[in-house]
């Protein structure tokens, strides 16, 4: 959650375009402030209030972002003291995840961070199963035999790729939410529970990525044909 320097008027947030980095966004360069509006608020509480509506640029990559701050007091920005009202865009602390992680995949999963953020939440359930569903389909599990998702995440835990603890979380917390949103008739999702689902989600990346050679043994003993071996299989027919 974004947090106002109330001394400096600077505001300390995750950045969306330095990857979800926690940055320092500043208000004016060069001792000149960016560019504001402000306009004087009757509050039964803050004698003298102002609210300022404000422009600031991130430290590290200078992308621009929104404040509303109100102060009291008076006087110039920051103020005597002030409260941050909105800021805009905030970010949340982007999860990591394996760096052999498919490159789709991967885009996929930052999206639905990214729908998270913009509390489009319905939207990010589905990109957060689709994710699963990718992840699975990628490691050999989409076969008529295992199909629908509910089967692949079971062959999954069979072959000791993911724990039953972790099978039980992909069910319950990624599947079905997905699937409320896939299927069902619209109702509002709570964030918290896509929340964890983000979280479960990554959990799964590195169960598959993390220590990739392991796993692809793991699969190859099992009888699945991850990806790596139907390339293999694609450049051999050529």
């Amino acid at each position: 959650m974004a947090h106002l320097n109330e001394k400096e008027g600077s505001i300390v947030s995750h950045c969306p375009s330095c990857r979800g980095g926690r940055s320092t966004f500043e208000w004016h360069v060069n001792g000149r402030e960016i560019g504001a509006h402000e306009r004087r608020e009757e509050d039964r509480y803050w004698g003298d209030c102002v609210v300022s509506y404000r422009v600031f640029k991130c430290a590290g990559c200078g992308m621009g972002a929104f404040g509303v701050i109100k102060m009291g007091g008076g006087g110039s920005y920051p103020g005597s003291y002030n409260r941050l009202l909105k800021f805009f865009p905030e970010t949340k602390q982007r999860l990591s995840i394996p760096s052999s992680v498919p490159q789709g995949i991967a885009t996929e999963f930052r999206e639905a961070e990214t729908c998270l953020e913009n509390q489009c939440i319905r939207a990010s359930a589905g990109l957060v199963r689709s994710v699963l569903d990718k992840t699975l389909r990628a490691n050999g599990y989409k076969t008529k035999k295992e199909f629908n998702l509910y089967k692949q995440i079971e062959a999954a835990a069979e072959d000791g790729v993911i724990t039953q603890a972790r099978k039980r979380r992909a069910h319950d917390e990624v599947r079905v939410l997905g699937n409320d949103v896939l299927h069902d008739d619209w109702h509002e999702i709570p964030e918290e529970d896509v929340e964890a689902a983000r979280h479960y989600c990554q959990r799964i990346l590195e169960d598959f990525y993390d220590d990739r050679e392991s796993v692809l043994i793991l699969l190859r003993e099992a009888g699945r044909v991850p990806e790596e071996d139907r390339e293999t299989e694609e450049v051999s027919e050529n």
